[in-house]
């Protein structure tokens, strides 16, 4: 029998799950990952060969999160649950059905099943920077966003368009699982610790399972974003690199490592930590590229004027998790490396 403990990783084969496995795995953790069909199983069990066959890295089908009881089985015995799976998108004719109520639904799911384990000591939820934003203040200059700022987003404004509806997703599915963690702990129901991370634009090299013939589009969402930006293809800055819509960030690997010293906190700390690298616009991360005469990067854009931006405090993640983020620059040249090494370009 094992004595390494066990932790329910839920979405293993997408981009923030494909990094969290590799350090979880890494570092001496069992992971059992949940996946929506076995079939998927194929690239990460020839991606980790040793933990496949000795049995550290094995998969349970879960086809539908938001089913009742979904995750019940799967959840039985593990030591830690990292529920690292939601939806990303923000382009969505009916965002209450296609965003609101999956990340709800599913969030509320795993906690149910965390609820109902005898052997839990600790959860973590990938959150987002979503839940912490209020858009309706828009660029904030000078404010400075804690891990006690909510986004104050109602149902009705989520109706709105695809972008709130993300919004929403994030906030309501948070605040849900809060409060049924509270519930339960209030009354006595549990002795397992909640931790909630709320990073914004995430980016680094892709891990997870790609598709090459599918070009960009085969990409997530915030990759996809980066690499046009960078060439200098976004319409709206062409023949320029792109200016971020939201210009706070944080580096893939830093995520996978908060969620690997969360596992490793002291009993009895419950927290909502910040992830963030720092406020930057993409030309801000082309130095070395530019210095190298890297091809294939748009004409230069504007640098970022963090003045007339909000910034994240990011220290409690550094003091309590011992994080030390990494530098954008650094971020976006080891992203295109892996993009070029995979032949993107």
């Amino acid at each position: 029998m094992s004595t390494k403990p066990l932790v329910l990783l839920t979405g293993p084969n997408g981009y923030v799950g494909a990094h969290v496995l590799r350090t979880l795995l890494s570092h001496n953790y069992r992971v059992r990952g949940t996946l929506r069909s076995l079939a998927k199983a194929t690239y990460l069990t020839k991606q980790y060969p040793e933990a496949s066959a000795s049995g550290n890295l094995t998969f349970v089908e879960v086809p539908d999160i938001q089913a009742a009881g979904a995750l019940d089985k799967a959840a039985e015995g593990v030591d830690f649950i990292c529920h690292v799976a939601s939806p990303y998108f923000t382009v969505s004719a009916d965002p209450i059905k296609e965003l609101v109520n999956p990340a709800v639904n599913g969030t509320r799911n795993v906690v149910s099943s965390a609820l109902k384990s005898k052997s839990l000591k600790r959860m973590t939820i990938l959150s987002s920077f979503a839940s912490v934003v209020d858009l309706s203040k828009n660029l904030r200059p000078g404010y400075t966003y804690t891990s006690e700022d909510w986004d104050p987003l109602t149902l009705d404004e989520a109706k709105q368009d695809g972008y709130k509806g993300y919004h929403a997703s994030k906030t309501f599915a948070e605040r849900a699982a809060w409060e049924m963690w509270r519930d339960a702990k209030s009354k006595g129901d549990i002795s397992w610790d909640l931790i909630t991370f709320c990073p914004p634009m995430i980016y680094g090299p892709p891990i997870q399972e790609l598709d090459v013939s599918k070009g960009v589009d085969g990409l997530n969402t915030s990759i996809k974003r980066l690499v046009v930006s960078v060439q200098g293809k976004d319409p709206n800055f062409a023949p320029k690199v792109a200016t971020p819509g939201l210009p706070a960030w944080v580096d893939v690997r830093d995520v996978a490592e908060a969620h690997l010293k969360a596992l490793s906190l002291d009993q009895g700390i419950n927290e909502r930590f910040l992830l963030c690298g720092g406020v930057d616009y993409f030309e801000d991360g082309l130095a070395g590229l530019r210095a190298r005469g890297e091809e294939g990067l748009g004409e230069e854009g504007a640098k970022v004027d963090r003045t007339k931006h909000f910034s994240l405090d990011r220290s409690k993640a550094e003091q309590v998790l011992g994080l030390q983020f990494t530098e954008f620059h650094k971020t976006v040249e080891d992203t295109w490396e892996q993009l070029k090494k995979l032949g993107y370009f």
